[in-house]
């Protein structure tokens, strides 16, 4: 599997649009991929910090089931 194809897999955005970017080596698909992952990584932790800041209201002991309630 070509990075590319870790690149499609990854970010779900199809092929045809990625080669849209043009001549690109595989270390420029790794870059981007790399770079989509941690974008992806960072907006993950910061809609758990804001969900969590959210929930301040309700006691701790509470916050997993309302989470739960909420988000399921």
């Amino acid at each position: 599997m070509g990075e590319i194809d870790r690149l499609v897999e990854v970010s779900r955005v199809p092929r045809s649009d990625i080669e849209a970017l043009g001549e690109l080596d595989d270390s420029h698909y790794t870059v981007l991929r790399t770079a989509f992952e941690g974008a992806r990584d960072r907006r993950e932790q910061e809609l758990n910090a804001a969900i969590e800041n959210g929930l301040t209201w309700v006691p701790r002991l509470l916050r997993p089931v309302m989470r739960r309630i909420l988000f399921s």
